[in-house]
């Protein structure tokens, strides 16, 4: 029986060897957007999925792996981003100054911020810092 540490290694690989595709699926879904903004928002809220996915298995890892304060302290890290996360994202997407272009200019700050924070956590779950 594989142990929960292995899948969850195994499924981090899987994902990031998906991730230079779903580059070129992010980019091909966007110009088949032909510029509309709903088609563009409705590419990034499929690459979002696809990273909250990712984020939530390295997290589940690491998650598993820690013990006592250091698990507290990777709960108390993961709680504070995710509220930075929320309040930005909404933050842009309300802001009056860009218009039009709010929920773009939020949704790319949500990809990318999504993208980072996963990284930085698949980063932790193969280094086993």
């Amino acid at each position: 029986m594989i142990s929960k540490h292995a899948l969850a290694g195994l499924l981090l690989l899987v994902a990031q060897s998906a991730n230079a595709q779903s580059d070129a699926e992010m980019a091909t879904c966007v110009d088949r957007a032909d510029g509309v903004s709903t088609k563009m928002l409705e590419c990034g809220k499929a690459e979002i999925a696809k990273w909250n996915a990712r984020l939530d298995i390295a997290y589940q890892a690491l998650l598993h792996r820690e013990k006592g304060s250091r698990r507290a302290k990777l709960q108390a890290e993961q709680k504070a981003w995710l509220i930075h996360h929320s309040i930005e994202t909404r933050r842009l997407a309300s802001d009056p100054d860009t218009g039009s272009g709010a929920f773009m200019i939020s949704q790319s700050f949500e990809l990318d911020d999504i993208a980072k924070r996963t990284r930085e956590l698949e980063r932790r779950v193969h280094n086993k810092d």
